[in-house]
């Protein structure tokens, strides 16, 4: 016995003495829709490379939304209804896979939770699944009405914005309950997410151009949160931040396009965080 536990403490303090897995470094992608790349930059927003996947080794095409989960990047490549591809890639911009799902009906927003790919679907309006290995494809998985894009996964429900309905709609993960006017008065909404006790979206049309947010229960709804950002499309949340993209700020596609932040209490608002980019539709953190 004794010789036993000196044999367990020598593997443990050879354990302890060990160096810890390299974690992977979070950094900031948006998806560029005028040349169909992604970029990327550092948290604090420095070291902004603008071709981080490039467009000649299957990049975004169109300019879609945008999700990293596990060690990868997923993308859509929505193309004025005619795509049908989610791409992937490793966090490190290797093993780019630009048809890694196919049958997607357009995919705008991308997310992924647990076991599955979720994507918001504009051709069929509906909400798409795969599984993680890209099979199993059911692109109508969850019914949504006319104009979904941002889609988004929190607890036990699917969350989806209705652009053209002005709507974030819930359902349950297994696709029953779907309730389109969860949260109404959206304007051009085409981006969710949900972050602690609350539901946020992209108000982007002209008029409103502001981030709303609304509890978890939808109540609440404040379609001003963080106002005055004219051409908002996208959101991202990470950490204490709320991130978002301005993809036509002066009623001239890919002029003075941004990436934008605050603190998720509405505070600290920094319009410009991201300059120079290029069209920027997509944004993921992490």
């Amino acid at each position: 016995m004794g010789a036993l536990l000196a044999a367990l403490a020598l593997g443990a303090a050879a354990a302890a003495a060990a160096p810890a897995a390299p974690t992977a470094v979070a950094h900031i992608y948006w998806t560029n829709s005028r040349d169909g790349t992604i970029g990327r930059a550092n948290l604090n927003g420095s070291g902004a490379n603008q071709s981080f996947i490039a467009s000649t080794t299957g990049g975004a095409t169109g300019g879609g939304g945008l999700a990293v989960h596990g060690g990868y990047i997923y993308w859509t490549s929505a193309n004025g209804g005619s795509a049908t591809t989610l791409g992937r890639a490793k966090v490190d911009g290797s093993d780019i896979r630009p048809s890694f799902v196919t049958g997607g009906g357009n995919p705008c927003g991308v997310t992924v939770a647990g076991r599955y790919i979720y994507w918001a679907g504009d051709v069929g309006a509906a909400i798409g699944r795969s599984n993680l290995n890209g099979s199993g494809v059911n692109k109508s998985f969850i019914a949504t009405g006319q104009g979904v894009c941002g889609v988004a996964v929190s607890g036990p429900f699917v969350y989806w914005a209705n652009y053209k309905a002005g709507t974030v709609g819930r359902a349950h993960l297994n696709g029953s309950g779907a309730n389109a006017s969860f949260i109404s008065g959206a304007s051009n909404d085409a981006s969710v997410v949900v972050a602690g006790p609350y539901i946020y979206w992209a108000n982007g049309a002209a008029g409103t151009n502001s981030i709303g947010r609304a509890k978890l229960d939808g109540s609440g709804a404040n379609q001003r949160f963080i106002s005055n950002l004219n051409g908002v499309v996208s959101l991202a949340v990470f950490g204490k931040y709320i991130y978002w993209t301005i993809w036509n700020p002066n009623g001239a596609r890919n002029q003075g396009s941004v990436v934008g932040r605050a603190n998720l209490d509405g505070t600290g608002v920094n319009r410009r965080f991201l300059t120079g980019l290029k069209g920027p539709f997509g944004i993921a953190v992490g």
